[in-house]
């Protein structure tokens, strides 16, 4: 082989292992997205070690390619008619058809993220089969201080010029000491009738959604005290987008969103929301040991597991932990068998059966 054959086929080698590397996400000048896809980014909530003065910041997003398919589409809303007599409206088409679109949406895996904080730039590592990466940063004290507004950290991805679309996410910079609130979404601050099957398709895919009165109100009290918010629920990571857009609209303050993966298949449209015990334990400690110097107020209902979960997590963090409140959505007393045996032991003053949100006692 001549020098030039040799030379060539070098230079073909390299350029093959430049793509397939590029392809493999390693070191990648951008985001490896294509035209049309788009990154969601989540936000997340960052914590500060005081010894070594730096922050570390959670990012977590889902890349996905949208979908709109009139089959799938009409298939599900066959269900829903002949199973529980719900069918779409002219007033709800539109409700319908964004989240059952986002609930098929095509998950991309094996794609790396590029993003751009604080003037850095970072690849985050590929994103799984349901599409969804995350990764933690650190950042110096000074770094932040130079790039913050208030108590937010805003990034964006960074993606080729043959790309349309920008994709901005948030970090809530949450100082180690002061007063938190972890809080349920479905039957808490948004009416949903989580126990009535019927009604909980009902008020997830066709109704706009609609706050519990008083709710808002109650948690700008709290976030006048300069409390952190973090609402954790068994809704779908898939309807991250119009959850975050009805809790603006309706008031609440800027909070995390912790929610729950679900791999979405036409036979699962109707087992969303598994119960609370096998999810949100585990996220709810996550918080509390994140943020061992905060103290925390709980706030869920009485529909589902929230109670088991609270009581059982006021029982194992009792010094973070202030009070447990418990929204009364079944008509159920603080005498019946259900709360004696959860809060057996624990202090009256630890933890509220409310029906309204103005009867709600201020923490001791």
């Amino acid at each position: 082989m001549s020098k030039i054959a040799i030379a060539v086929a070098i230079a073909a080698l390299v350029a093959f292992v430049a793509v397939r590397n590029s392809a493999a996400g390693k070191d990648p000048g951008f985001s490896q997205i294509t035209s049309g896809e788009v990154i969601r980014f989540f936000r997340t909530g960052a914590s500060f070690d005081k010894l070594k003065q730096e922050w570390h910041i959670p990012v977590h997003g889902w890349v996905y390619q949208p979908q709109d398919s009139t089959v799938r589409k009409a298939l599900f809303a066959s269900i829903m008619k002949n199973e529980f007599g719900l069918e779409p409206t002219d007033e709800t088409e539109a409700n319908f058809t964004r989240r059952i679109n986002l609930m098929i949406a095509d998950n991309e895996r094996a794609r790396r993220i590029v993003i751009s904080i604080a003037g850095k730039t970072f690849v985050l590592p590929e994103s799984a089969a349901n599409g969804h990466f995350a990764s933690t940063i650190t950042l110096s004290a000074s770094t932040v201080e130079e790039f913050r507004s208030n108590a937010t950290l805003r990034y964006s991805a960074v993606v080729d010029s043959s790309i349309d679309s920008r994709f901005d996410g948030e970090v809530l910079l949450i100082e180690p000491a002061g007063l938190s609130i972890i809080s349920d979404i479905d039957d808490t601050v948004k009416i949903s009738n989580i126990n009535d099957r019927r009604g909980l398709l009902e008020n997830t895919f066709l109704l706009d959604f609609t706050a519990v009165p008083g709710m808002a109100a109650l948690y700008e009290q709290w976030s006048e005290q300069d409390a952190s918010f973090h609402f954790v629920s068994s809704s779908p990571w898939q309807l991250y987008a119009p959850l975050d857009e009805f809790l603006a609209a309706s008031g609440f303050p800027v909070a995390t969103l912790t929610l729950k993966a679900v791999r979405f298949r036409d036979t699962t449209l109707f087992d969303l929301f598994k119960k609370g015990t096998e999810t949100k334990p585990a996220a709810i400690e996550n918080i509390l040991e994140t943020y061992r110097g905060r103290r925390f107020i709980l706030v869920g209902d009485s529909g589902e597991h929230d109670p088991e979960v609270y009581a059982t997590l006021l029982r194992k963090f009792p010094d973070q932990i202030l009070k447990v409140y418990i929204r009364n959505v079944g008509g159920e007393s603080v005498d019946n068998d259900r709360f004696t045996m959860l809060f057996d032991g624990i202090d009256n003053n630890r933890w509220q059966l409310f029906d309204e949100a103005d009867s709600i006692q201020p923490f001791e």
